[in-house]
């Protein structure tokens, strides 16, 4: 039997919308939804497959992400 997902992928990506910065970070994004960071992570990880958010690491242990629908200019550097 499937296992029922408890956030949705509109949910996910409206935390997106919910703040005045380019990017978020997956316990950013956990602390607003009913998921853990370990759940989040994976299906930010499915929603990059899809090309529908980007991610990368800045820090020795930290990735930020942001929907792939920000222009290429606007994206972060690296």
């Amino acid at each position: 039997m499937a296992r029922r997902v408890s956030v949705t992928d509109d949910e996910i990506l409206e935390q997106f919308e919910m703040v005045d910065a380019p990017v978020r970070t997956a316990p950013e994004m956990a602390q607003e939804l009913p998921i853990g960071q370990d759940g989040l992570r994976r299906r930010l990880k499915e929603l990059e497959g899809e090309g529908r958010v980007v991610s990368r690491q800045v820090g020795a242990r930290s990735v930020v992400w942001w929907k792939a629908s920000i222009e290429a200019s606007a994206a972060p550097e690296s």
